[in-house]
């Protein structure tokens, strides 16, 4: 019995472990201007070791890296929004406000840059890349006006899956496939 227990929690990890989207009563069709968010990044214990022992070893990823990804997925897929970066949205700020908002603490730059998002976009997104066990992506969409939240996108990657720019991509494509097909909805 146990062993039948493990097997179909295996296969149960296996079957979900592709993605999730759960959405709310937003109407994603509102959305033309999506902000991003500089992702959450942490590396793989495994890259960072790798990184110190092989000189060769490939480059660390870093926030930058994974936001050049995600626009370049969006111009790929042919999203039908217009993407702001958060340079984009920083500097408009500063040219509004007068606040570089790049010098405060953590906490007071979100607090203007929540304040302020709804003159630049619809909705922003907060990308989250985490590397335990396994690689995982977590998108949060939320509404630029009110700051409310719109939908969740999350993927696991395998057990094979690597702390890489490519994974990351196909990451990407799967969330920006799936905003699209649940805005046509």
């Amino acid at each position: 019995m146990k062993k039948l227990i493990t097997i179909f929690s295996l296969l149960a990890i296996m079957l979900f472990s592709i993605s999730t989207a759960f959405a709310t009563d937003y109407n994603l069709k509102n959305i033309h201007t999506l902000a991003i968010y500089t992702p959450s990044y942490k590396p793989s214990a495994l890259s960072i070791e790798r990184k110190a022992k092989l000189p060769n070893a490939p480059e660390l990823i870093t926030p930058d890296m994974l936001t050049d990804v995600i626009f370049k997925v969006a111009k790929e897929d042919e999203v039908t929004y217009t993407l702001l970066s958060d340079k984009d949205v920083i500097q408009n700020i500063k040219a509004t406000t007068g606040t570089d908002i790049t010098t405060l603490s953590n906490r007071e730059a979100l607090a203007i840059y929540k304040e302020n998002i709804k003159n630049y976009a619809d909705a922003y997104v907060i990308f989250t890349f985490a590397n335990d066990s396994r690689v995982v992506m977590f998108a949060d969409v939320y509404d630029a006006k009110d700051n409310h939240w719109i939908c969740s996108y999350q993927i696991i990657g395998g057990d094979t899956e690597d702390d890489n720019l490519e994974n990351y991509s196909m990451f990407m494509h799967k969330f920006f496939r799936t905003l699209t097909i649940q805005s046509q909805k």
